[in-house]
């Protein structure tokens, strides 16, 4: 079998093992639809940071995901052809979530307020009605879904959840409404929703210039769709230091495989590091951070400024000498570049664990760093998985405790266990 054959065959058999998992239990796969109209090009999540693969027509797809799931970002498909193109709505920080099942809508979300959730019950909505239908698919959940969605575009509500009680009696009477004049104009979902976008609300829709001409990754759509924070110094300099650390992991990787090449250095550095780099700088460009003015970081985002930062350069100092050191270290071999992997990986988890409490409310930071960490794991098992290959039968654990992790310790999120496949065959 040529190389391009076996790697291909890897990575279907990994990708198609849905019979198992590597601790015995059964990967059950979770299909959640995603509903304001459908959206597309969403980032959704599980409570456990497990990105939710899109299907499309707003369907994403989790293995044994953990409630709640949210969503972030995307657009709604107004004409409903699975494209995201002129006519549709950016969702920008509207935000949905749901607590179970596999439907994820304004009232899944509203739901999460248990007080917000009786109100509905006792207006005659069903369990059923919130927790598994769809606008698309049941008219009392389009009309709820639309009168809620034009009062929270109305009052700039960007999250329904937030709703209070008062609020939810005031609409009672205009979501009743609203269900009575639908279920009489024998409209479709998608006639309804192009009425109330176009027609009630005015909302601005895309135009062909606005069509994104590339999808936006998991991080942009999270930062996007998030509020600015009220950042503290210790936060502001979290953002710097992480700049600099992604860049040292960055960095190392490709200086190691110019001098022993290693699909699973190239592969981890151009593939992932470069965007954990780009993620964390659109975080320093949201808050408008001057990188090199610490300690207040006053003076603006310059993104010529940190382009001339460069390999093997850091602004600060003790990630440079981190870097000498690491380099003189990993340069002797492929294998001693494989353990300086293992070691950047357990240094970087270690700072994202405390730099996570420290993003304290500033919700954009924190989950970014949690996808980074989630990263991170998966480099550290595609460092160890390398190792063992070329026969060091411990892997990263020949390091040392301090070196030594288990899949407890650093999951792999279900539907990214083919990474470390892809980093070692270099799949693209």
């Amino acid at each position: 079998m040529n190389k391009t054959l076996l790697t291909l065959s890897v990575a279907t058999a990994i990708l198609l093992s849905g019979c198992g998992s590597s601790d015995g239990t059964s990967d059950d796969t979770t299909d959640v639809a995603v509903e304001r109209g459908p959206v597309l090009e969403a980032t959704t999540r599980d409570a456990e940071g497990q990105i939710g693969v899109s299907k499309g027509n707003g369907i994403y797809s989790f293995t044994n995901p953990v409630y709640p799931i949210e969503s972030f970002g995307g657009y709604i498909d107004m004409n409903r052809n699975n494209v995201v193109d002129a006519g549709d709505v950016a969702m920008g920080d509207f935000h949905l979530q749901t607590q179970e099942g596999s439907v994820m809508t304004i009232a899944t979300t509203m739901a999460e307020n248990n007080d917000t959730l009786q109100l509905m019950l006792d207006s005659g909505f069903t369990q059923d009605e919130l927790f598994s239908q769809r606008p698309s698919t049941d008219i009392d959940n389009a009309a709820l879904s639309d009168e809620v969605f034009k009062y929270c575009v109305e009052n700039n509500i960007s999250d329904p959840s937030t709703l209070s009680t008062s609020d939810v009696i005031a609409l009672k009477a205009k979501i009743q409404l609203r269900q009575e004049n639908y279920i009489a104009s024998g409209l479709s979902a998608e006639s309804l929703e192009y009425d109330l976008v176009n027609d009630e609300l005015n909302i601005t829709t895309l135009s062909v210039d606005d069509i994104p001409t590339v999808t936006p990754s998991i991080d942009e759509n999270i930062i996007n769709s998030t509020p600015v924070a009220d950042l503290n110094q210790t936060q502001e300099a979290t953002l710097a230091y992480m700049w600099d650390e992604e860049r040292v992991a960055r960095d190392l990787y490709l200086a190691f495989n110019e001098l022993t090449p290693s699909t699973t250095l190239y592969n981890i550095a151009t593939n992932a590091e470069t965007q954990h780099v780009e993620s964390v700088e659109l975080l320093v460009k949201k808050y408008d951070l001057d990188l090199f003015n610490a300690p207040d970081y006053s003076g603006g985002y310059d993104a010529a400024a940190l382009a001339d930062v460069g390999a093997g350069e850091y602004i600060n100092p003790d990630l440079t000498t981190l870097y000498d050191t690491l380099y003189a270290e990993g340069s002797q071999s492929e294998q001693a570049a494989l353990e300086v992997g293992c070691k950047v990986e357990v240094t970087d988890i270690s700072d994202l664990d405390r730099d996570i409490l420290l993003a304290g409310e500033a919700q954009d930071i924190s989950l970014v760093f949690q996808n980074l960490r989630s990263g991170s794991y998966s480099h550290y098992w595609a460092f160890d998985t390398a190792l063992k290959d070329m026969g060091v039968t411990e892997g990263c654990c020949s390091l040392g405790d301090e070196y030594c992790k288990t899949a407890d310790e650093y999951p792999v999120d279900p539907n990214a266990q083919a990474n470390e496949y892809r980093y070692k065959y270099g799949i693209n």
